[in-house]
């Protein structure tokens, strides 16, 4: 995934450090605003959303019960010009996402700088967990049958031993892998129709490159998603050091799922 791909399947990419929290995001939003804006970030779009916090109480006899806390989750989201990328400020994470991935080089570089003007302007004192995720799109031209072209048989599923007369609706394959330096978990989902989002996962403030918009039958999305968790003072080059880290986890399954002569097509 570091060499750029004439014909890359890459189409949603997201990268996350979650922080320690900040309360009052909000009083920090104009500070951030105005320094995106100038480094390609124009559009803004700040929200509140309701989260439900499940939180064990001790009552009297020493019962437990778990009582549900209403929270309100402050969000900032910053967008280039064409949606094709942007950042999603929250209390306690930071995220950079894209629909038109390019190399892992640039798409690391971009996170570094939003990261750093959000430290600048808010002062973050650790990071927890840095997250990255890619979502590749596999449609080849004649549907179904092509697919085993792309992927290896581990995770077509029953659609290869399925009559042709029959359609696969939805089929999926997910396997955990620790390695030494990151978990990663690695989906295969074959389903039939437009191109969509898996439902953990709903991008805000970009929309889909138009290259994939046209992607309505069968297909299958490679889904890699590695993590780092561990407490670190924050530090901008030591996040994108283990952003690197990452990738190579999920490179790895990416490079475990698709076939030789699939690499060599999206190459040329």
């Amino acid at each position: 995934m570091g060499e750029k791909l004439k014909k890359a399947p890459v189409y949603f990419a997201i990268a996350q450090v979650r922080h320690n929290t900040v309360l009052r995001l909000g009083s920090y939003a104009a500070d951030i605003q105005d320094r995106m804006r100038k480094v390609g970030y124009p559009d803004f779009q700040k929200s509140v959303s309701i989260a439900f916090n499940l939180s064990p109480q001790v009552g009297e006899g020493q019962e437990i019960s778990i009582q549900p806390r209403v929270e309100q989750v402050e969000r900032l989201i910053f967008s280039s010009s064409d949606y094709l990328k942007g950042f999603i400020v929250e209390q306690n994470s930071v995220s950079f996402q894209t629909t038109e991935y390019d190399t892992f080089e640039t798409f690391a570089d971009e996170f570094a700088k939003g990261l750093g003007i959000i430290h600048e302007c808010v002062t973050l004192a650790h990071s927890e967990r840095v997250g990255l995720r890619f979502l590749d799109v596999i449609a080849p031209p004649n549907g179904e049958a092509g697919l085993g072209d792309y992927i290896v048989p581990g995770v077509l599923g029953l659609s290869s031993n399925l009559p042709d007369s029959v359609e696969v609706l939805h089929s999926s394959s997910e396997t955990h892998i620790r390695t030494a330096e990151c978990l990663v978990l690695a989906r295969t989902i074959i389903q039939a129709g437009p191109l969509a989002f898996p439902m953990d996962l709903q991008p805000m403030g970009i929309k889909l490159a138009e290259r994939f918009q046209s992607i309505n039958g069968v297909h299958a999305i490679i889904d890699s998603d590695a993590s780092i968790e561990g407490r670190h003072t924050f530090n901008v080059d030591e996040i994108k050091a283990q952003l690197k880290t990452l990738r190579n986890g999920v490179g790895m399954a990416f490079n475990t799922i698709v076939t030789p002569s699939a690499i060599a097509e999206w190459q040329n």
